[in-house]
């Protein structure tokens, strides 16, 4: 039974989590958005689904396509993730620090994985 509300949580986690690297690559206007998610599936082989699964390497292309402006781009996934983990849960979670030492991104969605 609890093996099952953690596997629940963890789909419930991923689908928030796609949906905010989806919303903020959106917001670099859907013709880009598209580009990247085909580069990404075609180059990597790593669909949009699995990116959950695959946080770092698609930390690693992101860097390869932006340089070291992907850092904004984590940034605005992590914000956009902790905001739709706080509206679902509909309670103050607890805050990760976005300036903690040596957080990367992927550090990041592993520690909130953890707590949601």
């Amino acid at each position: 039974m609890k093996g099952e509300k953690i596997n629940a949580a963890h789909k419930k986690f991923d689908q928030l989590l796609v949906e905010a690297i989806d919303e903020v690559l959106g917001s670099l206007g859907e013709p880009v958005k598209n580009h990247l998610y085909i580069h990404l599936e075609n180059d990597y082989l790593i669909t949009k689904e699995e990116l959950p699964q695959q946080i770092e390497e698609f930390s690693h292309f992101l860097f390869r396509i932006f340089g070291t402006s992907a850092n904004n781009l984590e940034i605005r996934f992590m914000r956009t993730l902790y905001s739709k983990i706080k509206a679902d849960q509909q309670l103050e979670h607890k805050s990760i620090a976005f300036n903690e030492d040596n957080l990367t991104f992927s550090t990041y969605v592993n520690k909130m994985r953890e707590s949601f």
